[in-house]
Parts: C-alpha cells; structure tokens; sequence
C-alpha cells in the first residue's frame, strides 16, 4: 500500500466515522445519562462489532451479503427493530435523581447493547467488504495489510465515539433538572428511532 493510499483511507475513515449514525447517537447517549465512565463499556461494544464486522467481510460475508439479498434484509430489519426499540425505551425513560449518584446500570448491559447494534447494521458489512479490497495491495501480504487498516479504522472510530460521550457527558449539569432530562431522552430517543426507520429503508 502506498503512502497516498494510506492517507486516502485515512481520511475516508475520518469522515465515515464523524457521521452521526446509531453507535454515535448510543454513546452521547449513555454518556449523557450514565457518565463518561460508563460510556466507555459503550465504546468497547462498538468496536467489537466493528471488529466482528471487519472479520466477517475479510472471510467473504461481505460478498455474500451482496449475492443474497435476503441475508442483507434479515440483518438490516433486526438492526432496524432494536434501534427502534431502544429508542422508545429511551424515549418513555423515567428522569433519574443526578443531584447525588448517577443512576447505576450494568456495564455489561452497555456493551452488549452497543456490540448488537453495531453488528446489526447491514452497511457496515458493506462497508467494510467494498471498502477494505480497495486499500490492499495483492502482491503484498495481505494479512498485515487488513491488519494495519483495522487498526486505523478502529482508532479513529474510537476517537469519534469519544468525542460524541463527552459532548453527551457536558451537559451532565443541565441534565440535573427532570425536565431536561426528559427532553433529553425525548430527542435521543427520538434520534434513535429515526435512525432504526431510515436503517429499515436502506437499499443494498
């Protein structure tokens, strides 16, 4: 892989993983409401299925996906259906007491909710299968390469995620009022379902 390959997807990276897609909305999310610490196990779920994802595409699931259109619209309808669901749960959600303790809640709860909704999204497959191909060198060993990109991708994705849980964490002080709160979760909730609404319309 030549260097200007190497910052062609380096950018790409950077400006795919800055869009506001359901893994971001989910850590601003949780950040917002349960502190930047527990966002992180958030985080941690996200790139597991991103990793998951990377794995799947490097043994040909990717490419699968594209023959059998069926196997894209299982995926994409489960996707679909959870992000809707943890909209509403999060849309209906009581306002927690944030004057002493944040609300306690499993970490485990949070990453398994972040990894299901990254490997529940068809177009990361896609992704993933497209993109990947295109940066590597054939006459190269190819394993070192789809490492190198993992990692890159996986870094800055990382990056991006913890920029939205900080910005989701600031306003932890405006969130103290019960009323914030709910619009707070009203909006997020709101976001994710729209997200899970336009993941169902999603074309291969």
């Amino acid at each position: 892989m030549s260097p200007e390959q190497l910052w062609l997807f380096i950018t790409l990276t950077f400006i795919v993983s800055a869009s506001p897609g359901p893994v971001m909305l989910s850590c601003m999310a949780d950040a917002g409401r349960f502190g930047f610490a527990k966002s992180l196990y958030t985080m941690l779920g996200a790139s597991t299925g991103n990793l998951v994802l990377m794995l799947l595409s490097a043994i040909g699931l990717g490419l699968l996906v594209e023959e059998a259109e069926w196997v894209f619209h299982t995926i994409k309808w489960i996707g679909a259906a959870y992000l809707v669901y943890l909209g509403i749960a999060l849309f209906i959600a009581k306002p927690h007491d944030l004057q002493g303790e944040l609300p306690d809640i499993r970490s485990s709860h949070l990453f398994w909710k972040s990894l299901l909704v990254a490997v529940t999204n068809p177009k990361g497959l896609i992704y993933f299968g497209a993109l990947f191909p295109q940066f590597i060198d054939i006459h190269q060993p190819m394993p070192s390469q789809f490492t190198l990109l993992t990692i890159i991708f996986l870094v800055t994705d990382l990056l991006w995620m913890a920029i939205y849980a900080l910005g989701g964490s600031a306003i932890m002080c405006w969130l103290k009022s019960p009323t914030h709160q709910r619009w707070f979760n009203r909006i997020s909730g709101g976001a994710l379902v729209a997200a899970g609404i336009a993941l169902a319309f999603t074309q291969l």
